[in-house]
């Protein structure tokens, strides 16, 4: 009995000095990259009103970089890093006074990237736990993406790096992200985004210069989950939403509920990695019916999965996102601006540069001139970015097969990486953008349709055109006949003696047929604007 108090006491020193050790978000760890060229942020916690000492150690060089901060009522702490040069390597060390100091090693200097969206930003280069593969010839090219990934990976100098971002919901934001730095290799690469993988050793590949990927994404996620409250809150559409995700998770049965909370907590217990949550996905239990709302909850992932990764210094963003929008196409838009314009406000940066996918193809091939559909909508409501400067777009709309997680990925991760090269980086690698439908004319029964970055127009395989639907006042939908003069296209069809509306490509699997000289695919598009009749 005599021990009982002291040992008490040794015990509460303990958890006292636990607490206040200096800890390091988990993006600042082993193996990171910090951007190059640019100040870098770094920031942590300890103890409140303590100073904290930060210094960039870099190899045989003794040119260090410094700050001290002191820490804030919470405990919090940050600070900039002074800008070093491509390819510098060395570690990061902060200590205080009477605390243990952190050691972050193996750090470089090169090009970082954040990849954020749903399926196709998520998807592995591997399909691992996949069950949508279509065909044998899917699971052929899926086998094919992973052999070209290992060889790239081996052969990658210095190796690309990888932070995948592990899946959390939160209620409120928080201030870390779960997460380990990796450095690619044949054993691990089938399990990195396949998107942020071709991305990245296209980056490399160009630049000569390591590259660090953050993949922060989850599957069958609408924008405004990735959104925080307020600048959501402040939308036209935003209380329509919030109205909407309350109504859909009421209707959820609670003993349902419970049980697939206890069943998918089992499971991710039992399953602890993305790697064996990834094997054993057949497993993983089914929600009950309408609890699919459960992952529309808005703000949940910028919460949990953003948030946390703030400020840490990045060169811009690569987005893959929108299916999840599809049951309200068009609140897409002020959405998406609202959006970026968040995560530029976040970072502090209002040029940082955001590169995205218009939405691919899949499903059934088009039959109808026009076909009515919601993906048609938000292909379109993704175009009110570009009114943003520093946004880019690439299309996607001639890779897909039908299937919504197509394995075609390798030429989406390219298209993303030259659009950087070429606005960002200042490369030299032609032409990077898909021909853009600007205007049209009406010459008698004939239409002819104006482009940006048409150069070199033309049919694919010098295949005739197809996909183009033209209507009179009165008139339906018919097909169009049509042909390339230049940089235009004129289209017609006998039957309509005076055409007032063309569109191309209107369906979620389209028909498609034109390109311009760099190979890369005209956009679909309309003339009538919001008129859908």
């Amino acid at each position: 009995m005599k021990h009982r108090f002291p040992l008490l006491a040794l015990a509460l020193l303990y958890a006292i000095t636990s607490v206040a050790e200096i800890r390091l978000p988990e993006v600042i760890s082993d193996h990171a990259v910090f951007q190059a060229n640019c100040p870098v942020a770094i920031w942590g916690w300890s103890k409140p009103a303590e100073t904290v000492k930060v210094t960039f150690i870099p190899e045989g060089d003794n040119r260090r970089s410094s700050f001290a901060a002191t820490t804030n009522a919470k405990g919090r702490w940050s600070g900039k890093l002074a800008a070093f040069s491509t390819g510098t390597a060395g570690k990061l060390l902060v200590s205080a006074e009477g605390e243990p100091d952190q050691v972050v090693n193996d750090v470089v200097f090169g090009e970082v990237w954040l990849g954020s969206g749903q399926s196709n930003m998520e998807y592995d280069i591997a399909g691992i736990g996949r069950t949508d593969l279509a065909n044998s010839q899917e699971v052929e090219e899926v086998q094919r993406n992973v052999a070209t990934a290992r060889k790239e990976a081996d052969e990658a100098a210095p190796p690309i790096r990888y932070f995948k971002v592990t899946l959390r919901r939160a209620s409120e934001p928080i201030d870390d992200v779960k997460g380990s730095w990796r450095l690619a290799n044949s054993q691990n690469v089938p399990r990195f985004s396949a998107v942020a993988w071709n991305f990245a050793v296209t980056l490399q590949n160009a630049l000569h210069a390591p590259v660090g990927v953050i993949v922060s994404s989850v599957g069958n996620t609408p924008i405004e989950t990735w959104m925080s409250k307020p600048p959501l809150s402040a939308t036209s559409v935003g209380p329509a939403v919030y109205q909407r995700n309350k109504v859909e998770l009421a209707e959820a049965p609670p003993d349902k509920v419970a049980q697939y909370v206890a069943a998918l907590g089992a499971w991710r217990q039992a399953n602890p990695t993305p790697e064996l949550q990834s094997q054993h996905q057949s497993t993983k239990p089914v929600a009950p019916a309408n609890l699919s709302a459960d992952n529309y909850v808005p703000n949940q992932y910028f919460n949990g999965m953003i948030a946390g990764l703030q400020p840490y210094t990045i060169r811009g963003v690569v987005w893959y996102q929108g299916a999840g929008n599809m049951a309200h196409p068009m609140e897409y838009g002020e959405m998406f601006v609202a959006l970026i314009r968040e995560w530029r406000l976040e970072w502090e940066d209002p040029k940082l540069p955001f590169l995205f996918v218009e939405e691919s193809n899949f499903g059934g091939k088009q039959t109808a001139p026009v076909e009515e559909n919601p993906f048609s909508l938000i292909r379109e409501q993704q175009h009110f970015a570009l009114s943003l400067p520093d946004v880019g777009m690439v299309g996607s709309i001639d890779l897909g097969n039908g299937n919504p997680h197509y394995p075609k990925k390798k030429p989406v991760g390219e298209r993303l990486a030259k659009l950087a090269l070429h606005d960002i980086y200042h490369e030299e690698v032609g032409q990077v953008l898909s021909p853009i439908y600007v205007g049209y004319t009406v010459e008698g029964k004939h239409v002819r349709l104006d482009f940006r970055n048409a150069d070199g127009l033309r049919g694919r395989g010098n295949a005739v055109l197809q996909g183009f639907a033209i209507r009179g006042e009165r008139g339906e939908w018919v097909w169009a006949a049509g042909r390339i003069q230049g940089n235009e296209i004129v289209l017609w069809n006998e039957t309509v003696k005076r055409p007032v509306a063309v569109r191309y490509a209107w369906a979620v699997n389209p028909i498609t047929s034109v390109e311009n000289g760099a190979g890369l695919p005209l956009l679909p598009f309309r003339t009538d604007g919001n008129d859908k009749n």
